[in-house]
């Protein structure tokens, strides 16, 4: 049987990046592609272009091409057979275990998990802490704070969406800090150690939604944590909200012995 390889225009104009938009060419690609396959323009069985010929047809090199192939490959939505090419094979993405008792970043716990973390910057700005981040940073009315907002994306997968909020003293322009933003806090000796965190279930808001490619009313979890550093002082207020057919959050629960 003859390999149905996709060649259409109107899948290429879908799929080709925008240098003037943030993120890498690889990254568009990726997400671009992973778009694709949930809206049904790419069907299980298809074959992709060659990379030569699907990075001669986008306008990007073949380093992009290949980059963004193997993160979907990392995924389970593509696959590469040998003599054949690559084709769509999507199955049940890979559901994440999160160990709610560990305090890490989530740059460093994808990575930790071979995956490719990546943020889409939504908004990092520097402006006055409203109510709920003066309180829960220990700050007084009018201090100013930077907060950062932004999709987060394992591999080519929105995983979270996510506003942190650290205290305008700590980061006084929120446009220094980089894709992690506890690597930002490391650096100046505030990275958190301790967290206090509250989790609840509910239903996606609109923005929420369409940043994480769901629809709305889809369950996701939401989390609200307070980050303290080594002399207990807050530094961190971040809420997040995760997909919740691809994350599961795990504590481990031990019995306390009765003397």
């Amino acid at each position: 049987m003859s390999a149905k390889i996709r060649l259409d225009p109107a899948l290429i104009d879908f799929l080709r990046p925008d240098v003037s938009r943030s993120g890498s060419l690889y990254t568009q690609l990726a997400r671009s592609l992973t778009q694709a396959i949930d809206e049904g323009l790419l069907l299980d069985g298809d074959f992709i272009l060659p990379q030569r010929d699907l990075a001669e047809a986008l306008g990007v090199s073949r380093v992009t091409v290949r980059k963004a192939i193997e993160c979907l490959v990392a995924e389970g939505l593509l696959s590469q057979r040998q003599g054949a090419g690559t084709v769509v094979t999507r199955r049940a993405q890979v559901l994440i275990r999160k160990n709610i008792a560990v305090l890490n970043s989530f740059t460093d716990d994808m990575v930790a998990r071979g995956l490719a973390p990546s943020s889409s910057w939504v908004a990092r700005v520097t402006v006055q802490a409203s109510v709920k981040e003066a309180q829960a940073l220990n700050l007084s009315p009018g201090d100013l704070v930077s907060r950062f907002t932004r999709v987060r994306y394992a591999s080519a997968t929105p995983m979270a969406y996510e506003i942190a909020t650290v205290p305008g003293n700590l980061v006084p322009n929120a446009l220094a800090v980089g894709d992690s933003l506890y690597h930002a806090l490391e650096a100046l000796d505030a990275r958190p150690i301790r967290a206090v965190q509250t989790m609840t279930a509910i239903n996606a808001e609109p923005a929420v939604g369409q940043a994480l490619k769901i629809n709305t009313q889809d369950a996701v979890l939401y989390i609200e944590r307070q980050g303290f550093d080594g002399t207990d002082k807050p530094v961190e207020f971040t809420r997040s909200w995760y997909r919740g057919d691809l994350y599961d959050f795990v504590a481990e629960l031990n019995t306390t012995e009765h003397r």
